[in-house]
């Protein structure tokens, strides 16, 4: 039969935690008056007690600060992709921009001197800021070949003869494309228009030659 230093030794833990009924709690307060053994015993356990708490403490910090690690990697990652994204935007649409803001006028090959100089005029006359540039049908066959050197035999056959490419003026203005377009489509000389206000931008600016 247990005495009672065995009993109280059983309640030691559950008196710590503050879970003994009062008349158990009476018990084991009125025996560690008189007992130094069962007296360092609950010290041992509050001890223990106390060191099981701030490891759980510890470890909860550390959770914490690596949950608060985390999540400031992911916003630092996010701004990142979102500083990028907007830079790239920023470059996709100032190069559409000088794009969209060009033209060619194919030209037609028993165009006339003075047809050439009524659409240049006319555009000049119809917009600000404007580059005019002409190429010819043998500067076009070398542009041409230049754009494709990676395939030197494609146009080898091709002389001045036989070249199929028209002469064109290049344009380049402030003036909306549109508006010089109306103005001098139905000229005289003019086989047609090339714009780029309808190109995607992400494609050009990942294939310029598009």
């Amino acid at each position: 039969m247990k005495n009672e230093c065995d009993i109280v030794k059983d309640l030691l833990f559950s008196y710590n935690d503050n879970v003994l009924s009062t008349a158990s709690k009476e018990l084991v307060e009125q025996h560690l008056k008189n007992c130094e053994n069962c007296k360092n015993i609950l010290n041992e356990i509050k001890q223990d007690h106390n060191e099981q708490k701030q490891i759980k403490e510890i470890d909860f910090l550390k959770k914490i600060k690596k949950k608060l690690f985390n999540k400031n990697v992911i916003i630092v990652i996010g701004i990142i992709l979102l500083v990028l994204i907007i830079v790239f935007n920023i470059l996709v649409f100032s190069n559409y921009k000088k794009i969209a803001s060009t033209m060619e006028i194919y030209l037609k090959d028993n165009i006339s001197e003075q047809e050439l100089e009524d659409i240049k005029n006319k555009i000049i006359e119809n917009s600000n800021n404007t580059e005019i540039e002409y190429v010819s049908k043998e500067q076009a066959i070398e542009i041409m070949k230049e754009k494709f050197n990676t395939k030197p035999n494609l146009l080898n056959n091709v002389n001045v003869e036989n070249n199929p490419l028209p002469a064109f003026i290049k344009i380049k203005t402030n003036t909306k494309i549109e508006l010089i377009v109306s103005i001098i489509k139905d000229m005289k000389g003019i086989a047609y228009i090339s714009t780029h206000t309808n190109v995607n931008p992400y494609a050009v600016f990942i294939h310029p030659t598009l």
